[in-house]
């Protein structure tokens, strides 16, 4: 059978994603000015280095952050429980094509760290992927807006289809978290996701198949949540730092030691609209092609591309990559055939 079961055409399918991603990787290597930029790297003052690393470790924090406030509008949770959900999360995302992905088994490491109700973790899950894609999709619209005539019609397409896509799902499923009966279709895209992830997806697969159904507080939590000003005000905060600031700093000052001229006001709107296509199910995590994306987004604003290129991957890396590969830890001790045998 394997590891997805079914036909022939979903395995050659997903083997097409990795290997576009691949592709798309290898492109920008070999195109970057490798050289002239490690050169560059090797002159640049350690105390810059030190900035650019702690912008990175602010901006996960940051990301922590979020899951934090929105558990704590429910009741009171360890910092450290927000973390793993996140590194565990953005390490599913990896695997899998579409950040939709890793949202999907939200509910059970959230049920797993934090033994609430599945009514609460579910909805939890839901206001946090509705809150993340509004804040993704009205920031990268607003980038769309402001360099619409600088883009190739190609490009212009693919950014506008994933704009409308985080909207789609921001907006559907803030639609949805007051429809508690379509909570089922939730449990049955998890169902189906958590098949697919390679050495845990038979405890993921049983767990998921015991999701309850939903017929009471899943209204109550997510208007707990969304008319809390504080927790919104909260969530968007830490979205803004870990989406914009923290990632424009790093940027900005990778290609100031190159000599790049980019204002830094523009550069975090940029940064999102660059990155918006990753929640397209092109390829797991956006891997390459988020990459190439952001390389074409910034050689249409004037960055040359060979230079524009090694700074995107560094950024990848110590963004996404880094932090989802430590996220393979707590995947490995999560406890998943405990929670499948939990009694409702």
């Amino acid at each position: 059978m394997g590891l997805i079961s079914g036909s022939n055409y979903r395995w050659l399918l997903k083997l097409f994603q990795y290997a576009l991603g691949g592709a798309a990787l290898l492109w920008l290597v070999l195109n970057a000015e490798w050289e002239r930029v490690l050169t560059v790297i090797d002159g640049i003052h350690y105390g810059v280095v030190v900035v650019i690393l702690a912008a990175s470790v602010a901006e996960t924090l940051s990301r922590f952050s979020m899951w934090h406030v929105l558990l704590n509008g429910i009741s009171t949770t360890p910092f450290s429980t927000a973390a793993r959900t996140t590194l565990i999360t953005n390490f599913v995302n990896q695997l899998l094509p579409s950040r939709l992905s890793g949202r999907s088994i939200a509910p059970l490491v959230l049920r797993h760290y934090t033994r609430r109700d599945w009514s609460e973790v579910v909805t939890i899950a839901g206001v946090h992927t509705a809150l993340y894609a509004v804040c993704n999709g009205l920031v990268a619209a607003i980038g769309l807006a402001l360099f619409v005539s600088e883009f190739s019609p190609g490009l212009l397409i693919v950014l506008a289809g994933s704009v409308a896509l985080y909207l789609f799902v921001g907006i559907g499923s803030l639609i949805a978290g007051w429809r508690f009966d379509s909570v089922g279709q939730l449990a049955g895209a998890a169902r189906e996701r958590a098949e697919r992830i390679p050495l845990v997806s038979k405890g993921l697969s049983a767990v998921v198949g015991r999701l309850p159904s939903f017929s009471d507080g899943i209204t109550d939590v997510f208007d707990t949540l969304l008319t809390d000003y504080r927790v919104i005000g909260l969530y968007a905060s830490g979205w803004v730092a870990s989406r914009m600031v923290f990632p424009g700093v790093r940027v900005w000052l990778l290609l100031d030691a190159l000599n790049v001229e980019f204002s830094p006001v523009m550069l975090p709107v940029v940064l999102v609209t660059a990155y918006s296509v990753t929640l397209l199910p092109i390829t797991p995590g956006g891997i390459g092609v988020a990459e190439a994306s952001a390389t074409l987004v910034f050689g249409a604003l004037g960055v040359a591309e060979p230079i524009i290129a090694p700074v995107i991957l560094v950024d990848r890396f110590l963004s996404v990559y880094l932090p989802s590969l430590a996220g393979w830890y707590p995947v490995t001790r999560l406890d998943l055939t405990a929670i499948a045998t939990d009694e409702q």
